[in-house]
């Protein structure tokens, strides 16, 4: 006996109205993917966007495949479809909920590879391999003893500005289009000295029991040491401070004393001098 044969119109005649099975096939941080059954009679299916965070939704997909994927999403957020089938005659099935998650951005990866060439001591040239981010385009952040220097799309940058007779610490962090930061990949760069600090200021002097005092002087690797005399060829000693105890003096002479500002690299400043007691006063004490 011949099977009997069913147009479409007649199968939406036992048009089963409950609800779609389905499955959530994939997640990843930016895409859903969703399959549900084929059933006998349905001729659309309907995938509409309930919410997803504070967007209200719409329309996802319709048609006739009985899978989809939902991309670009957003990482770490929740999407809730609505499922439903339709046969020719316009019946329908009960909606379904299906919620979802996408999954949470991966945290970005610093280069491996971070160097830096010293090309002058007003030029230093860095360079690094490529790092990687779960999501947008790669950038990079560029610290310079903890200031930011630049966000950069390359792998590499010149920074013209270092201060001479320093040891900068630079830093680089990738970045994707979230701000999220890799760990910090640093190194260390020692850059050379040629200029003395400047001149000390304001030598003076106070009372018998004698204390030179002056203005501190500047230099760019903040590291000076003054050198005291009692004459160019008579050093009393040294001090990173701004003054300095002199004993050991006679009434009755007159004298001269000298500061000099050295820095690490060994740059000198000029000699300062001041007279003591200072020219025009006498030397007798009353």
């Amino acid at each position: 006996m011949n099977k009997p044969y069913f147009k479409e119109s007649a199968l939406s005649l036992d048009f089963d109205e409950s609800a779609l099975s389905y499955k959530v096939e994939s997640v990843t941080r930016n895409s859903i993917g969703l399959s549900w059954e084929r059933r006998v009679g349905v001729v659309k299916y309907v995938l509409s966007l309930a919410s997803a965070g504070d967007d209200p939704g719409g329309l996802v997909y319709q048609g006739s495949n009985a899978a989809f994927t939902h991309a670009p999403l957003k990482p770490d957020t929740e999407y809730r479809y609505f499922l439903i089938g339709e046969s020719s005659d316009g019946k329908r099935t009960k909606p379904i909920l299906i919620p979802t998650r996408t999954a949470i951005r991966g945290t970005p990866v610093a280069p491996t590879f971070f160097r830096a060439t010293v090309r002058s001591i007003n030029e230093v040239f860095l360079y690094w391999n490529d790092g990687a981010v779960d999501g947008g385009q790669i950038r990079y952040e560029l610290r310079r003893d903890g200031v930011l220097l630049e966000i950069i799309s390359g792998t590499d940058f010149v920074d013209t500005t270092p201060q001479q007779g320093r040891d900068h610490v630079y830093c680089l962090r990738a970045l994707d289009d979230e701000f999220n930061y890799s760990e910090p990949h640093c190194t260390t760069v020692s850059i050379e000295d040629d200029t003395a600090p400047t001149d000390p200021s304001e030598l003076r002097t106070s009372n018998l029991g004698l204390i030179l005092s002056w203005a501190e002087s500047h230099d760019s690797s903040n590291d000076i040491t003054y050198e005291v005399d009692r004459g160019i060829d008579t050093p009393l000693g040294t001090t990173k401070e701004t003054e300095f105890a002199v004993t050991g003096l006679q009434p009755g002479q007159r004298y001269e004393f000298g500061v000099t500002a050295s820095d690490k690299a060994g740059n000198k400043s000029s000699r300062v001098i001041i007279q003591y007691p200072a020219l025009g006063v006498s030397l007798q004490r009353k």
